[in-house]
């Protein structure tokens, strides 16, 4: 009869450790969906990340994200844990490096915070790069569609990372700094050498305090990315040694609601040799945004952009063959996209979006068979945070 009890103890506790791991565990995401338009007869291409021909002239849903996690405690001066995961379910999952289809792990991992000073954090697993203005989360960004720069940033990384915040009079100063497997991989998990070669990285962001007027909340940030891939179908000695430096700022002006941002991403990589050595290639992107919050339901945002890089430096299609069509030129774009976003709805936020794309090279890539230097489209997109 005694062990009856005894075993209601033990079932006791077991859920309570249960309730206690997932305390404070959020469970969230969002559904993507958008129509695009082109102007004309002709699929666009170089560039056109945002809208690749299977995606153009329809409606399309775009990626679902389910997302569990559980931030660090807001108090620094204690020891705390928390972790997040994310699955993304859809077409564009496959921008993803850890993609299988259209399911990509978007990050898992596990961060933990020291009481030293204002917290020393640290993240363990799999994340997004250090590089961007821009979130992988569209609706996150002043505009729907990505900008060039965004198409040359790195993905994602296994490794860890550690961050320190240092509280200067005010200023903000963020340190981040990290290794990890490779620069960019495949396969999870995988090493970017016989000699599992790691790569590096890091990251300073700084805020504005209260005394610096209206520039208040101004942010400066800077991050670089250095290694090589993990590539199965590649000789190890023969993968490119890489480099991606990201850098902006984002500054609210002195009239209400309007904000200017500027970015600047550069991504190259070098020739290693081997037995089947890649050639070098470089490219630059240069974009700037100015968004206005006409209220807190309206926003007008408008994105100029110029991009350039070696030849085929931007083709999406990876196809180095297409320098017969498109000759050897170097790559030189410029873009601009306007766009409105407004929230009738709660959750929901709904946008509609122009965007022209003009190739300054000479080789009119903004169709597939070499014969057009625009491309002119229209998109709608409408996501649902949940």
């Amino acid at each position: 009869a005694a062990l009856l009890p005894a075993a209601g103890v033990y079932a006791q506790e077991s859920e309570n450790q249960v309730l206690s791991a997932i305390s404070g565990t959020t469970f969230s995401g969002y559904i993507d969906t958008s129509m695009g338009w082109q102007f004309g007869d002709k699929t666009t291409s170089a560039g056109r990340v945002n809208d690749a021909a299977d995606r153009q002239n329809g409606f399309n849903l775009n990626v679902a994200q389910l997302r569990f996690s559980k931030e660090l405690d807001e108090d620094a001066s204690i020891w705390s844990a928390g972790y997040a995961a994310s699955l993304l379910i859809g077409p564009t999952a496959q921008e993803m490096s850890y993609a299988d289809g259209e399911f990509a792990l978007q990050h898992a991992y596990v961060d933990l915070r020291a009481p030293i000073g204002n917290g020393l954090d640290f993240r363990f697993g799999a994340f997004e790069s250090l590089l961007g203005y821009e979130a992988l989360e569209t609706y996150a960004n002043p505009n729907y569609s990505r900008s060039y720069g965004a198409y040359l940033e790195h993905g994602q990384s296994v490794g860890g990372l550690a961050a320190y915040t240092f509280d200067i009079n005010g200023w903000l100063l963020s340190m981040t700094a990290g290794i990890a497997n490779a620069f960019d991989n495949p396969v999870m998990n995988g090493r970017a050498s016989n000699s599992a070669r790691l790569s590096y990285m890091g990251a300073l962001d700084l805020i504005f305090p209260e005394s610096t007027g209206f520039l208040e909340g101004t942010e400066v940030y800077v991050a670089l990315v250095n290694g090589i891939n993990s590539d199965p179908a590649m000789d190890a000695d023969s993968q490119p040694n890489n480099f991606g430096l990201n850098a902006w700022i984002a500054v609210p002006l002195p009239v209400e609601g309007l904000s200017f941002a500027f970015n600047y991403d550069y991504a190259g990589n070098g020739s290693r040799g081997g037995s089947s050595p890649v050639g070098s290639s470089w490219a630059n992107a240069y974009a700037g945004y100015l968004i206005y919050d006409v209220t807190d339901k309206l926003t007008f945002a408008n994105r100029f952009e110029y991009a350039e890089g070696s030849a085929g430096a931007y083709d999406s299609i990876g196809d180095a063959d297409r320098s017969w069509l498109w000759g050897a030129d170097q790559d030189q774009f410029i873009a601009d996209t306007f766009t409105v976003a407004y929230k009738l709805w709660d959750n929901v936020i709904t946008r509609a979006e122009f965007r022209w794309d003009h190739d300054l090279s000479g080789n009119k890539r903004m169709t597939d068979d070499g014969t057009r230097e625009n491309a002119f489209g229209i998109s709608a997109n409408v996501t649902y945070m949940f």
